[in-house]
Order: structure tokens, then sequence, then C-alpha cells
């Protein structure tokens, strides 16, 4: 800026004229002020020729904008007034992105934030049915050059991919699969696709571990979703029961039915056990009746005598020539039976 007067012709800067004023005020000699900016850069080159790197970090040393060096843990130098530059990278820390939900403190009893992160969370299942997923993914940098120079913020690309890669895990799956067994799968399926394609983008990163947090049914259908759970289970339960009584009737029918069946096949051997012996003692006595005929008839009396005999109670023994057999048998049975009635 000029400061135009009337009568010069030539404005005169306005600064100069300040700058001498406030010099004047202040007493102070020109090379006075010269060796005070000269204090001032030395000790800003002091500052700034000097960085510390944490001992979980490395750090990436650039110079005039191209890498130049990656530095250890420790106080390090440098050239001074921005010629290079420091990014301090955390290669040993375990870094944890949340999707669907965020811990505003952690600890005993976590608190969350309040706000809607549905649309990271918000998946279309196999079935079409829609989950709300909520999930962690936590990584390691394992090679800060890559992380710094190859690719344009990194956080955002890793949740963009990461988000990518879950929600197709996700659609490949029906919403039971989702919400119960399947959980642990998909978080081994999404580790595995999530560290290809990171790899593919030489982001330097490795993925450490993916776990789904919470994985429910939307808001709005939670309830009636429950319920249909619940009746799933009830219905798994009816059928359990049914094939535990299946399984205890079954074999105890086929243990009787085989018993029975043994039972038939003993009695059935026995019983032509019986007959071929009585048939084999037949053949035995008639070859000897064959050969003795007298002897054998006498024989066979006498056995079916001794076995008749004793199961009789009443026995008489008629002599060939006695007479008049009848009348006494009926005298000997009306007194027996007059005695037995009591009378005289």
């Amino acid at each position: 800026m000029l400061d135009g007067g009337n009568g010069g012709g030539h404005g005169r800067p306005v600064n100069v004229r300040i700058l001498k004023t406030g010099v004047e005020k202040l007493n102070l000699k020109p090379q006075y002020i010269g060796g005070a900016l000269i204090v001032v850069l030395v000790a800003a080159m002091v500052l700034t020729s000097f960085y510390a790197v944490p001992q979980d970090s490395v750090a990436v040393v650039q110079t005039f904008g191209a890498y130049s060096r990656t530095a250890d843990p420790g106080l390090h130098l440098r050239a001074p007034l921005g010629i290079e530059r420091v990014t301090k990278v955390p290669v040993e820390r375990v870094i944890k992105e949340e999707f669907g939900f965020r811990t505003v403190s952690a600890g005993v009893k976590s608190e969350y934030s309040t706000s809607d992160f549905s649309a990271e969370s918000l998946m279309l299942t196999g079935d079409l049915n829609m989950a709300d997923v909520e999930f962690v993914v936590q990584y390691k940098i394992k090679d800060p050059y890559l992380y710094v120079f190859h690719v344009r913020n990194v956080e955002d690309t890793f949740r963009d991919v990461a988000e990518a890669v879950m929600t197709r895990e996700v659609g490949d799956r029906s919403v039971t699969d989702v919400i119960t067994e399947g959980r642990s799968q998909i978080g081994i399926n999404v580790q595995q696709e999530l560290q290809d394609m990171l790899d593919q983008y030489e982001t330097g990163v490795d993925v450490v571990t993916v776990q789904l947090q919470d994985v429910n049914p939307p808001g709005p259908v939670k309830d009636s979703f429950n319920e249909v759970n619940e009746a799933e289970q009830e219905q798994d339960r009816m059928i359990n029961e049914a094939w535990k009584a299946y399984n205890t009737a079954i074999p105890e029918a086929q243990g009787k039915a085989k018993r029975v069946i043994a039972e038939s096949n003993g009695y059935a051997t026995d019983r032509v056990n019986r007959a071929l012996g009585d048939a084999t003692r037949f053949d035995a006595v008639y070859l000897e009746y064959k050969q003795a005929p007298d002897v054998t008839r006498r024989r066979l009396y006498l056995e079916t005598m001794g076995t008749v005999m004793p199961r009789i109670k009443s026995k008489v023994i008629v002599d060939d020539d006695i007479e008049n057999l009848l009348p006494m048998m009926e005298i000997q049975g009306a007194a027996v039976s007059k005695k037995k009635g009591g009378g005289k």
C-alpha cells in the first residue's frame, strides 16, 4: 500500500514509516535487530533439527518430499527448517476400527455413542433378509513405506474395503446362519479376503483379527424375528424329543422281536430233536422186536403196566376161573357208595 499525498508525485510505503516509527520509539539500533533475527533463526534451526520417535513407532523421513530413510525409535537429527519432514508410523500398535457402533470410553462398563451408524452395519443376506452386523477389525502396520506413500488416506481405504468384504460375505449366507452358528466362520473368511485385497492394493497393513461384535435383525422386525426363532427352536426341540422316543421304542421292539424269534427257533429245535429221538428209539425197538417178538412184546407190556398201574387208586385182580364177577363188583360198589353217604 502507498500513502498517496497531494504534493509529492510518488507515495511512500506505509509499512516502512511504521517500522521506522516503532524502532524510534523502542530506541533500537538496526544492528540489534539483525542480531535478534539471527538468534531467532538459529533457535528455529536447532529446535527443528531434532525429533523423537516413540518406542512403538518408526519414522519415515522425506527430503524435499521424497522418501529418504526410515528411523528407529529414539532421538534423531534431521535437516532443519522443513527440508526434511518426519512422519511417525505406529508399527507396534494394534489399531482398531469399529463398524456400526463407536466406543466412547472403554473399561469394565464401556460406553458407546448414541449416534446412528446403521449405514455401516445394515446388510442384505442371501435369503433377501436384512441383518444389523456390528463388527470390529484390528490391524497393524507392517510396512511403513507402503503405508505412507502407496495409498492416500489408508484409514478410509481400509474401512471401505473391510465394509465391502463383510457385505459380500454376509450376502452369501442366510440370515439365520449370520446370526447364529455362522458368525465365527464369517470372521475367518472376511479376515483372509480382506488381507488379500489390502496386499493387492499395497497398503502395508496386516489384519490381526475380524470379530462380529453383535448381529441382530433390524430394529423394526426384531420382535417378529425373535418369535420366529423361538418357534424354530421349539420345533427342533419337539423333533429331538420325537427322535429320542423313536430311538428308545424301536430298539426295544427289535430286541423283543429277536427274543421271540430266538425262543421260537429254540422250541423248534427242541421239538425236532425230540421227534428225531423218538423216531430213533422206535426204530431201535422195532429192530429188537423183529429179532425177538415175544420178548419185546412182553417187555413193552411190562413197561406200560409199570407206567399205568401207579396211577390207578383201586385195583382188582381177577382170577381166570372166578364166576359171577360182575354182581360182586356191583355189591362192592354199592357198599362203598353207602359208606361215603353216611348210611348204615
